[in-house]
């Protein structure tokens, strides 16, 4: 499992995660704010092979955030964002 990117990191409403899957995944996206609490949660099914994300993120209030990506227990990466 690779994660490319998220795009834009400047959001208003939503972002764009790149995701190249080897097999059929789970992804947990942990949404922590300023103070390291979870913010949201996001879950997401993915098929083998390239394919982007839209992330839904217009309920989250205007700060900075940090996305930390997994596999099942397996941490992939971790993004900073900037809500708008």
């Amino acid at each position: 499992m690779f994660i490319g990117g998220l795009q834009p990191t400047h959001i208003t409403h939503s972002s764009t995660l790149s995701v190249l899957a080897d097999r059929n995944s789970r992804i947990i996206m942990k949404v922590l704010d300023g103070e390291g609490k979870i913010a949201k949660t996001l879950t997401s099914f993915v098929d083998a092979g390239k394919q982007d994300l839209a992330l839904n993120l217009s309920d989250l209030q205007n700060g900075v955030y940090i996305l930390n990506a997994f596999c099942g227990d397996v941490f992939l990466k971790s993004f900073k964002f900037i809500k708008q």
